[in-house]
């Protein structure tokens, strides 16, 4: 088990280049790919976000969220947490096709394959600063400013790129083994917009079994929204949430590790997989 762990970071680690210009050519593709380019990485979440605040925000007549004091209004904290998760779901989404996706490369040479879900995870990187630049925008308008809990958000994008790479080392395995994965993993993403507190406050369920509430916080990403909205608006710090920081890397370790294994298992059987 831990020798499957050390062959996936070691590769991945010895690789950091490769992933790079993997990345930085697909980004570029996608670009060339569309006359605006560059226009759609801000125009697409930006779409999404005014969709989300129209349902909920002026349909549904949603009210400034009070959490911990703090009382802040709800186009701004929807775009708080909606942020990183156009983040996520694209890792996990794209993640699970990383490895399909290239058995162009994989069967004409010997490639790294390890490496495949990091250069997914590359690129939403980029196309997630694009979007961080004009919520930053966004809210100095708005008249939230940035302060030094603002530097907190570097720990909690970290947390996202380990969630991704974790995730999509088990999916991206499991899609070449049966191709519904995918489309399972993009069924799964679409509850758990909803599941996960991201449109609706999670003091909702002050009221409901502790089971429940167990369950929403041991969601992964539920503590990387919590993260971001925490440094944008309540600046509680990190560790004032060390009962789900503690939930969320056991959760990450365990992905991890099985991730590894399933990639070091079939790491020489992807080819007899086309």
């Amino acid at each position: 088990m831990f020798e499957s762990v050390n062959y996936v970071l070691k590769e991945n680690f010895s690789n950091l280049y490769r992933i790079y210009s993997i990345a930085k050519y697909e980004l570029l593709a996608d670009m060339r790919d569309s006359n605006l380019g560059l226009f759609w990485n801000f125009a697409h979440p930006l779409i999404q976000v005014l969709t989300y605040w129209f349902a909920f925000g002026y349909v549904l007549q949603r009210r400034a969220i009070t959490t911990y004091g703090t009382t802040v209004k709800f186009p701004f904290w929807l775009v708080g947490g909606m942020v990183i998760w156009f983040f996520i779901h694209p890792c996990i989404t794209n993640g699970c096709n990383a490895i399909y996706s290239k058995v162009n490369v994989i069967t004409k040479m010997k490639f790294p394959v390890s490496v495949l879900p990091a250069t997914v995870v590359m690129k939403e990187l980029f196309n997630h600063l694009c979007l961080m630049a004009m919520v930053f925008v966004i809210f100095i308008i708005g008249g939230i400013y940035p302060c030094l809990q603002w530097f907190e958000l570097i720990y909690y994008c970290f947390c996202a790129v380990v969630l991704g790479i974790s995730l999509s080392l088990t999916t991206s395995v499991l899609n070449m083994l049966a191709r519904d994965v995918r489309k399972m993993v993009m069924a799964t993403m679409r509850l758990l917009l909803y599941l996960t507190p991201i449109l609706w406050d999670f003091n909702r369920l002050a009221n409901a079994p502790v089971w429940v509430k167990f369950i929403m916080k041991a969601n992964p990403i539920f503590y990387c929204v919590q993260g971001y909205r925490d440094c944008f608006f309540f600046h509680k710090g990190i560790m004032f949430y060390w009962k789900s920081m503690v939930m969320f890397w056991g959760v990450n370790v365990v992905l991890l590790v099985f991730g590894s294994y399933m990639m070091y298992q079939f790491r020489h059987k992807f080819i007899d997989m086309i």
